[in-house]
């Protein structure tokens, strides 16, 4: 199995977790539990990174993290290191505690922050002998389970000095009382109905983020890396590559026009030609540079390309036909 690829760069944000081998505990007791804190507060001080949300299982953990400098590698070794010495000798054993290396899901804040705070603070209320309690037993348990950053969002008086609280809060009012009861709220509030997993939108098994970051994370941060020839493939696994003949075909059928009339630059068919842009950016962009897809559709600069895109965005808001048409065209292009 090829190892997973790592994404670093200053300022990113992860969903960070790690499994016990063989899906064995990592946690024998609260003992461990409260040493696992201890050295993940010392990690965290000593290799600047923020901790915005955690929750500890039995098997497994999750972490919301940022790094402002770049540097989760270098954090991962030393906290999961320093975690494994300590357990090790602590119940006599030797060898590997977790399921191979870290996983680490790079995410897009502004979109799935708050959501993905949600998933990792209803993980208790998920395993099947509590999922069969009533909804009331639910609450009542995530209420008082105490190895998750959930209470300190809720209730001052539970909060860890280590736990970053304002950056989730923000989309609920802020760091007070307003916003603390509205984060209680949102939690408990999905108990009552199925919501879907945020991990249902990860592309490639390593970004979760819309169209636009994944875009802007490619050409601003992946490109640059010298990933070796595993790594490489992996990174062109985000989406597979629809060639550019295809995409054309695809926008042609849909709005019933001439391969001729999308890709010359004063096309008397628009929103096709405006359509057929962002697909190719969107679909492509992993394989090519965004300069490279503009020379390939008639010379276009990148500057044009992105004018051209935010068009068709403010189009789409209010032309329900135009949109209906381009839905169609991605669903296509995704079979």
């Amino acid at each position: 199995m090829s190892r997973p690829l790592r994404i670093e760069y200053a300022g990113a944000w992860y969903h960070f977790t790690s499994r016990g081998n063989e899906r064995n505990k990592i946690f024998k007791d609260d003992q461990d539990r409260e040493t696992f804190l201890v050295i993940l507060g010392e990690s965290l001080e000593k290799y600047r990174v923020e901790l915005h949300g955690y929750v500890l299982m039995s098997n497994h953990f999750h972490l919301l993290l940022h790094t402002p400098i770049g540097n989760l590698n270098r954090f991962a070794q030393r906290f999961n290191t320093a975690y494994t010495v300590y357990y090790n000798r602590r119940h006599k054993r030797s060898g590997h505690l977790y399921q191979g290396r870290y996983k680490a899901i790079v995410i897009e804040s502004d979109n799935y922050l708050l959501e993905l705070s949600r998933y990792i603070h209803l993980n208790p209320v998920k395993i099947k002998q509590i999922k069969r309690l009533e909804i009331s037993e639910q609450i009542d348990y995530l209420r008082k389970y105490r190895w998750s950053s959930n209470l300190g969002y809720g209730l001052l008086g539970h909060r860890k000095e280590f736990v970053c609280y304002s950056n989730v809060l923000g989309y609920l009012g802020g760091d007070n009382k307003g916003g603390r009861r509205g984060y209680r709220e949102y939690i408990e509030e999905s108990l009552v109905k199925e919501i879907a997993s945020p991990f249902d939108n990860v592309k490639g098994q390593i970004v979760l983020g819309e169209s636009g970051f994944i875009e802007w994370l490619y050409e601003k941060v992946m490109k640059r890396c010298k990933p070796d020839k595993i790594e490489q493939r992996k990174s062109n696994e985000l989406v597979d590559e629809i060639s550019q003949e295809v995409i054309v075909e695809t926008v042609c059928k849909i709005f019933d026009v001439k391969r001729r009339d999308i890709l010359k630059r004063r096309s008397l068919s628009r929103a096709a030609r405006m359509v057929c842009i962002d697909l190719c950016c969107k679909f492509r962009v992993y394989h090519k540079s965004l300069r490279e897809i503009g020379r390939e559709l008639e010379g276009l600069t990148v500057g044009g390309m992105s004018q051209a895109r935010r068009r068709l965005w403010e189009k789409l808001q209010v032309d329900k036909k135009l949109k209906s048409k381009y839905d169609l065209c991605i669903k296509l292009l995704n079979k």
